[in-house]
């Protein structure tokens, strides 16, 4: 049987093409120049010479710096919620969902840690992005945690007394410090078996105490 964390890779792998439009090449050049440089020290140049284009043409696309920053998270999120919820909806159970988001979540991030440093790390570093009053993407793709918990309770699989949404905030919370302090430390060691604990210890903690119904 396939390991569920390597297929997750394969998966992320088998998806990693690149358009060679102008925009998406700028996009692309913006995450390698964020994760290189920091969001503050990058300059719409550099982000240009990668791209291979002039430096006006960025200004064609994106208004500056900061707002190219916002609509690469808001498109790059619009694509994970949506892989998300297609690859939790193959699951049939509560628990194996859950597992599902954990170990796509942090295949995800193993996979391409360019942009897992720009969208966990860079965008705190954004006055704009912190400010924005819209931040749909990013609680979409949480819910995804909370819709599960509350299906799973209504079924029996999963204890009625947790709260979705604090679940959903610790289980979030818990694989972005994973995830920041493997980027941050150089990453040495590899998701996968911290994926397959993690995923197994968190949702053991949602069953319900009899095992089967609560």
């Amino acid at each position: 049987m396939a390991d569920p964390f390597d297929a997750e890779i394969g998966h992320v792998q088998a998806r990693d093409s690149r358009s060679n439009d102008k925009r998406s090449r700028i996009l692309d050049a913006a995450i390698r120049v964020f994760a290189e440089r920091g969001f503050h020290s990058a300059t719409v140049a550099e982000i240009a010479r990668a791209a291979g284009v002039a430096d006006g043409t960025i200004y064609l696309y994106f208004k500056g710096k900061d707002d190219l920053l916002l609509r690469l998270f808001d498109e790059k999120m619009t694509g994970l919620v949506a892989e998300m919820k297609t690859a939790v909806a193959q699951e049939r159970s509560a628990a194996e969902k859950l597992k599902r988001f954990i170990q796509l979540h942090l295949a995800l991030v193993e996979r391409n840690p360019e942009l897992a440093s720009v969208l966990i790390v860079e965008l705190r570093q954004s006055a704009q992005f912190l400010k924005a009053a819209d931040r749909q993407k990013l609680a979409a793709y949480v819910d995804v945690i909370a819709e599960v918990v509350r299906a799973g309770q209504e079924s029996g699989e999963l204890d009625r007394n947790i709260s979705p949404a604090t679940v959903k905030r610790a289980m979030f919370g818990a694989l972005d410090e994973l995830a920041l302090g493997w980027l941050l430390g150089g990453r040495r060691a590899a998701l996968k078996k911290t994926a397959a604990e993690v995923a197994e210890w968190l949702v053991r903690g949602l069953l319900p105490a009899d095992g089967g119904t609560s």
